[in-house]
Protein backbone atom coordinates (compact mmCIF):
# COMPACT_ATOMS: atom_id res chain seq x y z
CA UNK A 1 0.00 0.00 0.00
CA UNK A 2 1.44 3.59 -1.42
CA UNK A 3 0.83 6.48 1.11
CA UNK A 4 1.11 10.39 -0.13
CA UNK A 5 4.28 10.85 -1.71
CA UNK A 6 4.43 7.26 -2.76
CA UNK A 7 5.97 6.26 0.38
CA UNK A 8 4.94 3.04 1.68
CA UNK A 9 2.33 2.38 5.01
CA UNK A 10 3.36 -0.88 4.77
CA UNK A 11 5.71 -1.79 8.34
CA UNK A 12 9.08 -1.89 7.41
CA UNK A 13 10.87 -5.51 8.48
CA UNK A 14 13.90 -4.99 10.92
CA UNK A 15 16.63 -7.63 12.49
CA UNK A 16 16.62 -7.36 16.10
CA UNK A 17 19.66 -8.53 18.33
CA UNK A 18 18.74 -10.78 20.11
CA UNK A 19 20.41 -10.01 23.31
CA UNK A 20 20.03 -5.94 23.12
CA UNK A 21 16.55 -5.74 21.45
CA UNK A 22 18.03 -2.93 19.31
CA UNK A 23 17.33 -2.98 15.53
CA UNK A 24 20.28 -4.14 13.42
CA UNK A 25 21.79 -1.67 10.54
CA UNK A 26 21.81 -3.02 7.21
CA UNK A 27 24.64 -3.43 5.30
CA UNK A 28 23.64 -0.45 2.56
CA UNK A 29 23.28 1.77 6.05
CA UNK A 30 26.80 0.57 7.62
CA UNK A 31 28.18 1.41 4.91
CA UNK A 32 26.74 4.84 3.93
CA UNK A 33 28.97 7.92 4.25
CA UNK A 34 29.32 10.49 7.21
CA UNK A 35 26.99 13.44 6.68
CA UNK A 36 29.63 16.30 5.62
CA UNK A 37 28.40 19.66 7.28
CA UNK A 38 30.35 22.74 5.71
CA UNK A 39 30.97 25.67 7.47
CA UNK A 40 31.83 29.22 6.15
CA UNK A 41 35.64 30.25 7.06
CA UNK A 42 36.39 33.95 6.74
CA UNK A 43 38.41 34.70 3.92
CA UNK A 44 42.66 34.94 4.71
CA UNK A 45 44.40 37.97 5.15
CA UNK A 46 46.55 38.60 1.57
CA UNK A 47 50.59 38.00 2.21
CA UNK A 48 51.93 40.63 1.01
CA UNK A 49 55.08 40.93 -1.00
CA UNK A 50 57.01 43.86 -2.47
CA UNK A 51 55.44 45.10 -5.64
CA UNK A 52 57.74 45.37 -8.73
CA UNK A 53 55.69 46.66 -11.75
CA UNK A 54 52.99 44.64 -12.60
CA UNK A 55 55.02 41.24 -10.81
CA UNK A 56 55.71 40.37 -7.32
CA UNK A 57 51.79 39.56 -7.28
CA UNK A 58 50.53 37.27 -4.27
CA UNK A 59 47.64 34.99 -4.97
CA UNK A 60 45.34 34.71 -2.29
CA UNK A 61 43.01 31.05 -2.44
CA UNK A 62 40.25 32.63 -0.08
CA UNK A 63 38.46 29.34 1.16
CA UNK A 64 35.32 29.42 0.77
CA UNK A 65 34.14 26.82 3.02
CA UNK A 66 35.48 23.81 5.42
CA UNK A 67 34.15 20.51 5.61
CA UNK A 68 33.73 19.42 9.56
CA UNK A 69 31.89 15.15 10.02
CA UNK A 70 30.10 15.10 13.47
CA UNK A 71 29.12 11.73 14.70
CA UNK A 72 25.42 10.69 16.02
CA UNK A 73 23.39 8.00 17.11
CA UNK A 74 22.45 5.82 14.74
CA UNK A 75 18.54 5.99 14.19
CA UNK A 76 16.41 3.95 11.99
CA UNK A 77 16.52 5.68 8.57
CA UNK A 78 13.22 6.66 6.65
CA UNK A 79 11.85 6.41 3.42
CA UNK A 80 12.65 10.04 2.79
CA UNK A 81 16.52 8.98 3.89
CA UNK A 82 16.72 6.55 1.13
CA UNK A 83 15.46 9.24 -1.48
CA UNK A 84 18.78 11.23 -3.01
CA UNK A 85 18.34 15.07 -3.94
CA UNK A 86 18.29 15.80 -7.25
CA UNK A 87 21.59 17.10 -9.03
CA UNK A 88 22.48 20.58 -8.57
CA UNK A 89 23.51 21.46 -11.99
CA UNK A 90 26.61 24.44 -12.58
CA UNK A 91 25.27 27.09 -14.45
CA UNK A 92 27.24 28.44 -17.55
CA UNK A 93 28.26 31.67 -18.26
CA UNK A 94 29.26 32.70 -21.65
CA UNK A 95 31.30 35.50 -22.65
CA UNK A 96 29.28 38.50 -24.47
CA UNK A 97 32.18 39.59 -26.80
CA UNK A 98 32.69 36.92 -29.47
CA UNK A 99 35.98 35.07 -28.78
CA UNK A 100 36.46 36.47 -24.86
CA UNK A 101 36.06 34.89 -21.96
CA UNK A 102 33.96 35.41 -19.08
CA UNK A 103 35.57 36.29 -15.55
CA UNK A 104 33.97 35.63 -12.52
CA UNK A 105 34.37 36.22 -8.65
CA UNK A 106 33.28 34.43 -5.48
CA UNK A 107 33.03 37.99 -3.74
CA UNK A 108 31.66 39.76 -6.28
CA UNK A 109 28.15 39.35 -8.19
CA UNK A 110 29.62 40.60 -11.63
CA UNK A 111 31.22 39.35 -14.79
CA UNK A 112 33.25 40.70 -17.49
CA UNK A 113 35.53 39.44 -20.26
CA UNK A 114 38.96 39.48 -21.50
CA UNK A 115 40.58 38.52 -24.66
CA UNK A 116 41.33 34.94 -25.48
CA UNK A 117 44.87 35.30 -24.58
CA UNK A 118 44.52 36.64 -20.97
CA UNK A 119 44.66 33.51 -18.46
CA UNK A 120 41.82 33.38 -15.86
CA UNK A 121 42.37 32.99 -12.16
CA UNK A 122 39.82 30.61 -10.29
CA UNK A 123 36.75 32.88 -8.48
CA UNK A 124 37.96 32.56 -5.39
CA UNK A 125 41.66 33.95 -6.08
CA UNK A 126 42.37 37.38 -4.85
CA UNK A 127 45.19 39.57 -4.67
CA UNK A 128 46.63 42.11 -2.59
CA UNK A 129 48.28 45.21 -1.33
CA UNK A 130 49.30 47.19 1.27
CA UNK A 131 49.37 51.04 1.35
CA UNK A 132 52.24 52.78 3.30
CA UNK A 133 49.11 53.73 5.50
CA UNK A 134 49.01 49.80 5.88
CA UNK A 135 45.38 50.61 3.91
CA UNK A 136 44.98 46.65 2.74
CA UNK A 137 43.49 47.05 -1.51
CA UNK A 138 42.24 43.87 -3.02
CA UNK A 139 40.99 42.12 -6.25
CA UNK A 140 38.72 39.90 -6.44
CA UNK A 141 38.08 38.25 -9.96
CA UNK A 142 41.48 37.95 -11.39
CA UNK A 143 42.71 38.06 -15.29
CA UNK A 144 46.32 38.41 -16.30
CA UNK A 145 47.89 39.36 -19.15
CA UNK A 146 51.25 37.35 -20.29
CA UNK A 147 51.32 36.35 -16.87
CA UNK A 148 55.04 34.33 -15.75
CA UNK A 149 56.40 36.16 -18.63
CA UNK A 150 59.17 37.64 -16.36
CA UNK A 151 61.50 34.53 -15.06
CA UNK A 152 63.00 37.35 -12.11
CA UNK A 153 59.96 37.27 -10.47
CA UNK A 154 57.71 34.19 -9.09
CA UNK A 155 54.27 35.43 -10.15
CA UNK A 156 54.64 38.31 -12.77
CA UNK A 157 52.17 39.82 -15.65
CA UNK A 158 52.27 42.76 -18.18
CA UNK A 159 48.64 43.45 -16.88
CA UNK A 160 45.74 42.26 -14.55
CA UNK A 161 42.35 42.81 -14.04
CA UNK A 162 40.12 42.27 -11.50
CA UNK A 163 36.89 43.93 -9.12
CA UNK A 164 37.71 45.85 -5.99
CA UNK A 165 35.67 48.62 -4.29
CA UNK A 166 35.65 51.79 -2.64
CA UNK A 167 33.37 52.68 0.61
CA UNK A 168 30.51 55.47 -0.57
CA UNK A 169 30.58 57.51 2.45
CA UNK A 170 35.14 58.28 1.60
CA UNK A 171 34.48 59.97 -1.74
CA UNK A 172 32.09 62.77 -3.15
CA UNK A 173 30.56 60.45 -6.45
CA UNK A 174 31.51 58.60 -8.91
CA UNK A 175 34.11 59.81 -10.55
CA UNK A 176 36.01 60.98 -7.64
CA UNK A 177 35.68 56.91 -6.71
CA UNK A 178 37.32 56.03 -9.92
CA UNK A 179 40.11 58.53 -9.70
CA UNK A 180 41.07 57.44 -5.74
CA UNK A 181 40.77 53.83 -6.95
CA UNK A 182 42.99 54.65 -9.66
CA UNK A 183 45.37 56.42 -7.00
CA UNK A 184 45.57 54.27 -3.81
CA UNK A 185 46.79 51.06 -5.97
CA UNK A 186 49.42 53.88 -7.73
CA UNK A 187 50.72 54.08 -4.36
CA UNK A 188 50.40 50.19 -2.94
CA UNK A 189 51.38 48.77 -6.53
CA UNK A 190 54.32 51.24 -7.49
CA UNK A 191 55.45 53.33 -4.21
CA UNK A 192 58.41 52.13 -2.84
CA UNK A 193 58.90 50.39 -0.18
CA UNK A 194 60.02 53.01 2.10
CA UNK A 195 56.90 54.90 1.36
CA UNK A 196 57.94 57.18 -1.61
CA UNK A 197 55.03 57.98 -3.77
CA UNK A 198 55.36 57.16 -7.56
CA UNK A 199 54.90 60.49 -10.10
CA UNK A 200 51.18 60.20 -11.67
CA UNK A 201 49.00 61.67 -13.31
CA UNK A 202 45.57 61.84 -14.10
CA UNK A 203 43.54 62.15 -17.24
CA UNK A 204 39.76 63.21 -17.10
CA UNK A 205 36.84 61.16 -16.57
CA UNK A 206 34.43 59.17 -19.08
CA UNK A 207 31.39 57.55 -19.39
CA UNK A 208 31.19 53.26 -20.58
CA UNK A 209 27.98 52.08 -20.82
CA UNK A 210 27.63 48.77 -18.45
CA UNK A 211 25.33 46.09 -17.36
CA UNK A 212 23.96 45.14 -21.10
CA UNK A 213 23.35 48.63 -22.08
CA UNK A 214 20.88 49.95 -18.89
CA UNK A 215 24.04 52.11 -16.94
CA UNK A 216 26.40 54.41 -17.20
CA UNK A 217 29.89 54.22 -15.45
CA UNK A 218 32.52 56.14 -14.89
CA UNK A 219 36.25 55.68 -16.30
CA UNK A 220 39.28 57.14 -15.06
CA UNK A 221 43.32 56.25 -16.58
CA UNK A 222 46.00 57.29 -14.22
CA UNK A 223 49.63 57.11 -15.36
CA UNK A 224 51.81 56.08 -13.10
CA UNK A 225 56.01 55.93 -13.49
CA UNK A 226 57.06 53.47 -10.50
CA UNK A 227 59.55 54.26 -8.04
CA UNK A 228 61.06 50.80 -7.94
CA UNK A 229 63.00 49.04 -10.59
CA UNK A 230 61.78 44.98 -10.53
CA UNK A 231 64.35 42.69 -12.85
CA UNK A 232 61.63 43.26 -15.79
CA UNK A 233 60.28 46.81 -15.36
CA UNK A 234 58.34 48.99 -17.56
CA UNK A 235 58.87 53.27 -18.48
CA UNK A 236 55.00 53.32 -17.03
CA UNK A 237 52.09 51.50 -16.08
CA UNK A 238 48.40 53.15 -17.21
CA UNK A 239 45.65 52.21 -14.40
CA UNK A 240 42.37 52.00 -15.66
CA UNK A 241 38.87 52.27 -12.89
CA UNK A 242 35.94 51.83 -14.39
CA UNK A 243 33.35 52.62 -11.43
CA UNK A 244 29.92 51.56 -11.33
CA UNK A 245 27.15 53.77 -9.96
CA UNK A 246 25.88 53.14 -6.55
CA UNK A 247 22.06 52.21 -8.18
CA UNK A 248 23.80 49.36 -9.87
CA UNK A 249 23.74 47.19 -6.56
CA UNK A 250 21.73 49.42 -4.26
CA UNK A 251 22.34 49.03 -0.90
CA UNK A 252 25.66 47.84 -0.80
CA UNK A 253 27.07 51.19 0.44
CA UNK A 254 30.02 50.42 -1.96
CA UNK A 255 31.25 51.29 -5.36
CA UNK A 256 32.08 48.17 -7.01
CA UNK A 257 34.95 49.14 -9.56
CA UNK A 258 36.64 46.93 -12.69
CA UNK A 259 40.08 48.18 -11.96
CA UNK A 260 42.94 47.17 -15.28
CA UNK A 261 46.78 47.75 -14.57
CA UNK A 262 48.90 47.67 -17.75
CA UNK A 263 52.40 48.12 -18.17
CA UNK A 264 52.78 50.83 -21.13
CA UNK A 265 55.77 51.33 -23.34
CA UNK A 266 56.49 47.60 -24.05
CA UNK A 267 55.54 45.75 -26.84
CA UNK A 268 52.12 44.22 -27.39
CA UNK A 269 51.11 46.59 -24.26
CA UNK A 270 47.00 46.96 -23.72
CA UNK A 271 45.75 49.65 -25.73
CA UNK A 272 43.22 52.16 -23.79
CA UNK A 273 40.16 50.78 -26.41
CA UNK A 274 40.70 47.23 -24.95
CA UNK A 275 40.45 48.28 -21.64
CA UNK A 276 37.13 50.09 -22.04
CA UNK A 277 35.63 46.98 -24.14
CA UNK A 278 36.16 44.98 -21.11
CA UNK A 279 34.41 47.29 -18.85
CA UNK A 280 31.83 47.83 -21.37
CA UNK A 281 31.23 43.80 -21.01
CA UNK A 282 30.64 44.38 -16.90
CA UNK A 283 27.26 42.43 -16.31
CA UNK A 284 25.41 40.97 -13.61
CA UNK A 285 26.62 37.23 -12.62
Amino acid sequence: MTGPGGRSDEPRLWFVDPLTGQPLESEAERTRPIPVVRDTAPPRRPRLLPALGIIGLVIVLAVGTTATYRARTATPPSAEDLVLPDPVMPTRIGPVIAGWQPVLSDDHPLVFDVPPDWTIEEPDVAVGYETPAGELVTLQGVARYRRDFCPGSELSARAMAGFTTIDEGEVGGIAQAAEETTLRWAEAAYGSIGGGTPKTETGASGPVTVLDGGTIATAVTTTVVPTSDGPCPAPSVAITAIALPLRALPGSGRYHVLLVLADQGIPGAIARDIVLKMGGSIRRE
